[in-house]
């Protein structure tokens, strides 16, 4: 196993987080329907392009590949149906009549809903949105030369029913997709700040992520060509990564070269001593867990995975400054995965050692 994983020991009591809340700007009731006193602006402003323009198409799967040591995590590369008609006339010659499905897809952190065929109405708004694990532009270069769009996702074969049925799908299999939602890693209050601005400000990059919903999410970014090129240009990019264990953690096989180009990542595993076909996965019982939801089968313990984001933040050699790189508010935080409380906490202990509310970036899909 390349790395050292980081076990903290158990500290005798507890870290409580609470909920942040950002006082909505007073409007309709279907702000108060998605809780907009609990979420920021630019989130609301997602669900509703969602909630109204959901569009469902048909996808294939290419492959079915494992992406973990027991084979409970499964990547699909998907080809989305994307004939595009080509126009011919006096002025025109060779322009498309519409834009392909994947030109949507612009930066790390978007997401697709999916669903399996038949099995909602065609308008209904996906009940989960999975993050695009592939880079986007690795996704255009394979969807250049095809009819159709080319993406990856990933799924946890623990992470209840649906998660299940998708992951003993293999090629040919079709499933139901909607068009690309969301605008990427960036800030509940400005979209503005996002994963683009803070490479362009030259911002050191620490991302942190739970479960396999969180990986898939930071999978895209950390192999996102210009996050490559930040890091190697002697910015600082670090990754924490909470998982289970060795057996159960994501794209092992590419850590190494992460590494290579100069990224730091960190593996926190909560049940470190756990055998590669243990079964069992210690969860707290509430839904929202970073590795899916359902029967709550693949949930990562929540308070486990605190005290060790704390351990690894602020705890490790160099402290919290080693990890960021330099100073605290040099830093853009990325983060995945995490359930809504823990994500909040997170933050606000973030923001305590002074980083900036708006350089905490954040991944639309755990808020679906």
């Amino acid at each position: 196993m390349p790395g050292l994983a980081i076990v903290a020991p158990r500290p005798a009591r507890c870290v409580s987080v609470a909920v942040a809340t950002n006082r909505g700007r007073g409007g309709s009731q279907d702000d108060m329907d998605i809780h907009e006193t609990k979420l920021g602006p630019n989130v609301i402003a997602s669900v509703k392009d969602l909630k109204s323009g959901v569009k469902w198409g048909t996808a294939t799967i290419v492959r079915n590949d494992a992406a973990n040591l027991d084979g409970s995590v499964r990547v699909l590369h998907l080809s989305v149906a994307d004939h595009v008609d080509m126009l011919y006339g006096r002025r025109v010659k060779g322009v498309p009549d519409q834009s392909r499905w994947i030109e949507s897809y612009t930066i790390p952190g978007q997401c697709v809903g999916v669903r399996l065929p038949g099995s909602g109405e065609p308008a209904a708004p996906p009940q989960r949105l999975y993050a695009i694990a592939s880079t986007p532009y690795a996704s255009r270069r394979d969807s250049a030369y095809v009819d159709a769009s080319l993406i990856e996702i990933v799924v946890e074969r623990t992470a209840g029913p649906a998660d299940a049925a998708l992951a003993d799908m293999g090629p040919g299999a079709q499933l139901e997709v909607t068009q690309v939602i969301g605008r990427g890693f960036c800030s509940l209050l400005d979209s503005y700040n996002g994963l683009t601005h803070a490479m362009e400000e030259g911002r050191n990059l620490v991302l942190i992520g739970m479960g396999t919903r969180g990986m898939a999410a930071l999978r895209s970014a950390l192999n996102w060509q210009p996050v490559l090129a930040h890091a190697s240009s002697g910015r600082s990019v670090a990754a924490l990564y909470v998982a289970h264990s060795a057996g159960r953690a994501a794209f092992v096989t590419e850590w190494d070269s992460w590494r290579e180009a100069g990224m730091r990542l960190r593996p926190l595993y909560t049940n470190p001593n756990a055998n590669v076909d243990d079964e069992a996965v210690v969860g707290n019982g509430h839904g929202g867990s970073s590795s899916g939801g359902g029967d709550g089968s693949s949930e990562l313990d929540a308070g486990r995975a605190m005290e060790l984001l704390q351990f690894g933040l602020f705890m490790g050699e160099g402290g919290f400054d080693g990890v960021c790189g330099g100073s605290a508010g040099s830093a853009s935080f990325l983060l995945a995965g995490l359930p809504g409380e823990l994500a909040s906490g997170l933050a606000k202990q973030l923001s305590a050692k002074g980083v900036a509310y708006d350089h905490i970036l954040f991944a639309q899909s755990d808020f679906f």
